[in-house]
């Protein structure tokens, strides 16, 4: 393995082991794409009560990453 190889490992790993920073970067990618269905004037669904919901791009909330 060359130099630039086990840097952008040692970058990958030191991300994976801070769980913060795993869920600050899977948020973001979320509501990438649900502001993109936002926009687009697409649904998204969500599981509640045992049962499929669908969610109207007018009624669909963005999380906050914390």
């Amino acid at each position: 393995m060359d130099k630039k190889n086990h840097a952008v490992d040692d970058r990958i790993s030191k991300i994976m082991n801070d769980p913060h920073r795993v869920n600050q970067i899977i948020q973001s990618g979320i509501n990438q794409e649900l502001l993109k269905h936002k926009r687009n004037g697409n649904s998204i669904c969500e599981w509640e009560d045992n049962k499929v919901v669908w969610i109207p791009p007018e009624k669909i909330r963005l999380n906050q990453a914390g």
